[in-house]
Order: C-alpha cells, then structure tokens, then sequence
C-alpha cells in the first residue's frame, strides 16, 4: 500500500507541475501574442505542446485567459475553453492552426486586450485603459487514480473519496506593449 501511495503522489505531482508549466508556456504566449485575432488559438496550442506524459492532456476540464490587475489578484474579463470540439485559426502568416477546444465564454476576446502603453492606453476600449493589461492563464485539471490505492485504503479502515482530484494552476504576465 506504501508503495502505491509514493506511485500514485508520484503521478499526481507530476500532473500538478506538468500543469503548471503549461500554464506558463502559455501566459508567456498570451503576453506576445496581445490582441492577435488568433492569440487564443496560440495560447490552447501552447498548452497542447506543454503537456507531456504522464500527464493526460485529455484531462484538461478548462482553461481560462483572463485580463486582471496589474498584481493578478483580482479577474476583470474572462474568456473560457473546454477541451472538447475543435477550434481553427488563422495566423499572420496565413496558415491555419486547429486545437482541440471549444469557446465556453468569450468575456475577453483578443480585439479587447490592451497592448499600448501610457499616455495613450486604450481609452477607446470598454472598459478605458491607460496602460497594457495583465493577462493570466489557468488551467483546470482533473487527476484521476492511476491506481488501486482508493479501494484498498476502505478495506484497511481509511478512505479516499472520488474518482481523483481536481486542480487549477494559474500564471500571470504583463502584456507585451505594441511600439
């Protein structure tokens, strides 16, 4: 039973970071891609990349790209991702790239994101801003057991409740200003 709980914390750590440097690969593409019309699709295709065995990427529920404060503590838009369905895009350079995810809330669409610096800002957007917006991405994961731990742990008294555990793991970044 030890050895199943070091494997199984084993496994789950490894989501748990796995998710996190996903969520930071694809922070550092939203801060460059700005309001590219096809940011969004970079940002799911980074995650895409990112997550490696053996994390399974099919256990992504959502992602989220967020406009925040300049600290990250407080969430103003929000654009959601389910990875379910497929969504296309087509880049500067005119091709097309596809990702596994459909659009749950577009709350924060690449046109609406601030990549100008102060004096000017965005004072035409909805809100006005002065200045560059901190984007963030979170991903929501859920980590199901990889093994028997859960049912052996009821036979000797203890108990683990679910078919696994869900985390989000979240990473914030100035955007890039346009010059």
């Amino acid at each position: 039973m030890l050895m199943m709980g070091v494997i199984e914390f084993a496994l789950a750590f490894n989501s748990l970071l796995n998710t996190n440097y996903a969520s930071r690969g694809a922070g550092l593409i939203a801060a460059q891609a700005g309001n590219n019309a096809a940011a969004d699709c970079l940002i799911l295709n980074e995650i895409e990349i990112k997550m490696t065995p053996p994390a399974d990427k099919r256990q992504i529920n959502r992602v989220e790209v967020q406009r925040t404060n300049a600290s990250g503590g407080s969430i103003m838009a929000t654009s959601a991702y389910r990875r379910s369905g497929s969504m296309s895009c087509t880049l500067i350079d005119g091709t097309t790239l596809a990702v596994p995810y459909s659009a749950i809330s577009t709350g924060y669409p690449p046109s609406q994101r601030c990549t100008v610096l102060p004096p000017s800002g965005c004072s035409m957007m909805t809100p006005a801003r002065s200045t560059v917006d901190t984007v963030a991405v979170q991903i929501s994961y859920v980590y199901p057991w990889h093994t028997p731990l859960r049912p052996l742990m009821g036979m000797f008294g203890g108990s683990l409740s679910g078919t696994g555990f869900s985390f989000e793991q979240r990473n914030v970044f100035r955007m890039e200003p346009t010059l």
